[in-house]
């Protein structure tokens, strides 16, 4: 039996064609590079400037996107608004003679048409022309309230009426700000339609 000398035990070669030794210490230094780059990673400048960045800008960004989506849901539903009253506009036109109170009859047909609206934040105003030509102005009126029996007796064939419909709307929350809430933006949607009584 032989004994190596303790300088040949270095030089024992392993199966991947290098020493022992060679091994061992790229073993060391690939697990230094993988915590060396993290280390890199997490406290690198760029990184830090990148998310300064993002806290400047994504608020900015969200409220950007939060204004476009509650312009857009105002606009949607000034585009139904519109269609239920010229459907009430026309209706109530073509049922003169036949019907006891336009005003009532309103209120009816736009709350029924929008039925998941607040029947308190509508504002009504009916304007009817009568046979010699004169105007008689009914409201503006808010909520269910509405009501004309006189105006039933002002319609007249081939003269104009004037509905008007309103509704208080209130933008999405996140655009009220300030610590007495006073930027509360917030208006009326309102639609007119003429229709011709038939």
């Amino acid at each position: 039996m032989k004994r190596m000398s303790s300088r040949n035990w270095g030089a024992i070669i392993s199966p991947g064609g290098k020493t022992s030794c060679e091994a061992g210490e790229e073993k060391s230094s690939a697990r230094q590079s993988i915590r060396g780059r993290l280390y890199t990673l997490l406290v690198s400048e760029e990184e830090g400037t990148q998310l300064v960045e993002l806290a400047l800008v994504a608020p900015i960004f969200m409220l950007l996107l939060t204004g476009i989506a509650s312009f857009a849901m105002a606009l949607y539903s000034y585009q139904q608004l519109g269609y239920a009253t010229s459907a009430a506009a026309q209706q109530i036109g073509a049922q003169q003679g036949l019907i006891t109170d336009p005003c009532a009859q309103l209120v009816t047909d736009v709350t029924t048409s929008l039925s998941g609206w607040t029947a308190g934040n509508f504002i009504y105003t009916e304007v009817i022309t009568d046979k010699n030509g004169t105007a008689h102005t009914f409201g503006p009126t808010t909520g269910s309230g509405f009501s004309c029996t006189a105006g039933a007796a002002d319609m007249a064939q081939n003269e104009p009426m004037t509905v008007t419909v309103a509704y208080k709307y209130t933008w999405f929350t996140i655009l009220k700000w300030g610590t007495t809430n006073t930027f509360a933006p917030s208006g009326n949607l309102t639609v007119t339609e003429a229709v011709m009584v038939e």
